[in-house]
């Protein structure tokens, strides 16, 4: 009875350590988890939330985190040009907010206004990023989705269009840069294929180019005459006579504003001095002062004329001053572009009263003034307050939250494959890499099951007088870091050109001291009577190595395998040093040159998905390992 008591006694003591073990066991296995969790769920992410390291990326549960998300792919990744289009002063996305809800009859002109909009008024969305040039946004997706339907998904076709030589079709759209004062895309074929392209393209692809947004930026960096700060908005309150509480506030006239000297001076110092040509278009009353400038710019000498118009369509070589006429838009091309520019920048060219401007934001309120007509009815159809149409912004920020609301799973589902679907592109293009790497790691397992073995088997079966001498030959290989050995090898396979060839990439690790030690204990501690039998019955040593030794040792020749496997596919320094080929690079290689530009996000994608092979590998061969050690253990 006392002994009982003292067992009863024990027992609580016992259950107490076992729960302590299963708990520290718990809390390495989280430690194991959460790291790798972490990883998966910050491959979902973008710049502009790749550093918050989330188990879950807030946007899969936040509208407001998606609208984060959204506003940095539809602007491209490009702050300046948000700011220019929505007034505000962000210097990351992570400050963008949630606007206020507009009203559904606004929401509708809006997208019914933009889609009128000439295509070379709007910047693409989603198109290209200005950060990482080498990731394709949704645009740049649907992008090569159309040129692989339009050229049948053979790239030489699309070569041979465009004159090119790329390996696939990973063209992002080409750059528009409608803010700069004179931008003209090359108007080739594949100018003319992306322009078919984007004009069936949702509207949600489409964002005004933001005029007055660069005028607001001309305003903050320009010197006024009376010292004053131009950073303030109060500084252009006092400035124009009229309430400005920020510089977003001051729109474009269409027509020169005389009413107001100095917003007029300020309104013509833009227009002459850094507006986008594009936007800007002259009346055909300034002919006459067309004329008397050239008169002047090439001192009244019909020579000089006729020789910097000769090459000039529909000009003869007798032309006349009057022969010379004036576009009313920028010719983009020519002596006569350079002549129609430097009339307009010039103080004592075009008078400003000729000068009329023409940007998005002037279409949409004469937009809204054809079908509106008076203020009033659009104050009553909108719920707003206006007291006039040059009030009225471009609702950008609101209408592209209605949009991200209306389709808010397809965002959600391109935010979450982008960086895997970058990554799969990439390594689709450099397919010899999944060769490289299928044929090191099949051949380096096959190589360390035969080797190895063979190996432990004669130093356990044949009772040798150097046995142990080279058992702890095999351990003291382990001393040393692979490092270590890294250059004597590489000059080894120099020496037996072998570099650039699989021999350098299997050949040096093919037999390894650990496995043998290993593989010997485990040999040695089969039971003698096999052998014994296996001689009585005629066996040869080749028949009772593999019909006997290998069978039974199926555990630990899985994790023999499994640990030759992970060091051929994880390998990257050893397979650079001796492959500088790069049609001999394997996976791991090319993945770390893809870590010089991908972003963080990018790069965990490549880890995730580099990590599948060695997850499976590994669930096959723990059913092995499990049923050769644990079960056995139980008996």
């Amino acid at each position: 009875m006392p002994h009982i008591a003292v067992v009863g006694r024990q027992a609580p003591k016992q259950r107490l350590l076992i729960a302590a073990i299963y708990l520290v066991l718990s809390l390495g296995a989280i430690t194991m988890v959460v790291p790798f969790w972490l990883m998966v769920s910050s491959s979902f992410t973008s710049n502009v939330d790749s550093h918050d390291f989330r188990l879950i990326p807030a946007y899969f549960y936040s509208d407001a985190a998606l609208f984060q998300k959204y506003m940095e792919s539809a602007f491209n990744e490009d702050p300046v040009l948000y700011n220019y289009s929505t007034g505000e002063d962000i210097g990351d996305f992570l400050d963008v907010t949630p606007p206020e809800q507009v009203s559904d009859k606004r929401f509708e002109d809006f997208d019914a206004w933009i889609k009128e909009l000439p295509l070379t008024y709007t910047f693409t969305a989603h198109a290209y990023s200005v950060s990482k040039p080498k990731i394709s946004l949704e645009g740049a997706h649907r992008y090569a989705a159309f040129l692989r339907s339009r050229y049948k998904d053979n790239i030489q076709l699309m070569n041979q269009a465009y004159k090119e030589d790329r390996e696939y079709f990973d063209l992002q759209l080409r750059r528009e840069e409608w803010h700069k004062r004179v931008f003209q895309p090359l108007k080739d074929l594949r100018h003319k294929e992306m322009m078919e392209f984007k004009q069936g393209l949702p509207n949600r692809f489409y964002l005004p180019a933001p005029v007055e947004g660069m005028f607001a930026e001309f305003l903050l960096n320009q010197e006024l005459e009376d010292g004053s700060d131009p950073g303030k908005p109060e500084t252009y309150a006092k400035r124009y006579g009229m309430p400005i509480t920020r510089l977003s506030e001051i729109h474009l006239p269409e027509r020169y504003p005389a009413h107001n000297a100095n917003f007029a001076k300020d309104w013509l110092a833009y227009v002459r001095k850094e507006m986008p040509y594009q936007f800007v278009a002259l009346d055909a009353g300034a002919q006459s002062e067309f004329t008397r400038w050239l008169q002047k710019r090439y001192q009244n000498d019909l020579s000089f004329l006729r020789t910097a118009y000769k090459n000039v369509a529909g000009l003869g070589p007798k032309i006349v001053w009057q022969d010379v006429k004036l576009p009313e838009r920028y010719p983009w091309d020519g002596i006569l572009a350079a002549d129609w520019g430097m009339f307009l920048e010039d103080d004592s060219g075009v008078s400003p009263r000729f000068i009329r401007l023409d940007t998005p934001q002037i279409r949409y309120r004469n937009y809204l003034r054809d079908k509106y007509e008076t203020i009033a009815a659009l104050n009553a159809a909108y719920g707003t307050q206006y007291a006039d149409f040059d009030a009225v912004d471009i609702p950008v920020r609101e209408a592209q939250w209605n949009y991200m609301l209306a389709d808010k799973r397809a965002i959600k589902r391109d935010f979450i494959s982008r960086n895997y679907r970058d990554v799969v592109a990439y390594i689709s293009v450099h397919g010899r890499a999944m060769r490289n790497t299928l044929i090191l790691v099949v051949c380096t397992v096959l190589l360390t099951l035969t080797i190895n073995p063979l190996a432990a088997y004669a130093l356990s079966r044949y009772d040798l007088p150097a046995t142990y001498k080279i058992l702890l030959f095999f351990l003291a290989t382990m001393a040393f870091p692979p490092e270590v050995t890294a250059i004597p090898n590489f000059l080894l396979m120099k020496q037996l050109h072998m570099l650039n060839t699989f021999f350098a990439l299997i050949l040096p690790g093919a037999a390894n001291g650990f496995s043998i030690f290993l593989l010997k204990g485990f040999f040695d501690s089969l039971p003698r009577d096999l052998y014994e039998a296996g001689e009585l019955d005629g066996a040869s040593e080749t028949q009772m190595f593999w019909r006997i030794c290998l069978p039974m040792s199926k555990p630990v020749l899985a994790v023999i395998g499994l640990h030759a496997f992970t060091l051929a596919y994880g390998s990257f320094l050893w397979a650079f040093v001796v492959c500088q080929d790069k049609n001999m690079w394997t996976l791991m290689v090319w993945l770390q040159q893809m870590q010089s530009w991908a972003p963080q996000s990018m790069v965990y994608a490549a880890l995730v998905l580099a990590a599948i092979p060695t997850l499976i590998v590994f669930i096959f061969a723990q059913d092995v390992i499990m049923r050769g050690v644990i079960i056995p253990m139980e008996k």
